[in-house]
């Protein structure tokens, strides 16, 4: 029923802007390597994959809005959880867009868990927030670069759960 949930509010959520001015100005994919800190540490370090969707310019030029998709895997000797977050992106290019457009940001995050523990599988939910920095390199082609950092905090409720993560992403522009 969560996962059926999930879908309806990411589908809702394209569909509202496809039905406005704002459409996907850049659609690509990321990558990136996740390690778990404070209470998450005894987690190993994991590989992230996502897609992600810049829709363009909101209230000013230089604020832009990315939501995305990503998961990786929390684990240990004991159990393994896959963690998919539906990020709300907002990324502030200080600088303005050149070739070189390094940006500030920010967003909520809907962190969908799945446990599986003792071949039983369990399913939760937890808000959290991510803060990151990075620089998008724009190639001169309908290709472009994304190079950031973030730090993602997994459940707002319990700012213990955190997590380093760094990404590379490869886009297409529209």
């Amino acid at each position: 029923m969560k996962k059926l949930l999930l879908s309806v509010l990411v589908l809702s959520m394209f569909v509202s802007f496809g039905m406005s001015n704002a459409s996907a100005k850049t659609i690509g994919v990321k990558v990136g390597y996740v390690t778990p800190k404070d209470d998450l540490k005894d987690y190993d370090n994991d590989i992230l994959f996502g897609v992600y969707f810049n829709m363009g310019h909101f209230l000013i030029n230089n604020l832009n809005f990315r939501p995305s998709v990503d998961k990786f895997n929390l684990e240990d000797d004991n159990s393994k959880t896959e963690v998919w977050g539906i990020h709300f992106d907002w990324y502030w290019n200080f600088l303005g867009t050149k070739t070189v457009s390094p940006f500030l940001g920010f967003g909520p995050v809907l962190n969908y868990y799945n446990h599986d523990d003792d071949n039983t599988a369990d399913e939760d939910s937890d808000a959290g927030v991510d803060l990151f920095l990075g620089a998008d390199l724009n190639l001169g082609l309908p290709v472009s670069l994304m190079v950031e950092g973030r730090y993602k905090i997994l459940d707002i409720a319990d700012r213990n759960q955190t997590a380093w993560c760094i990404n590379l992403g490869v886009g297409y522009n529209f």
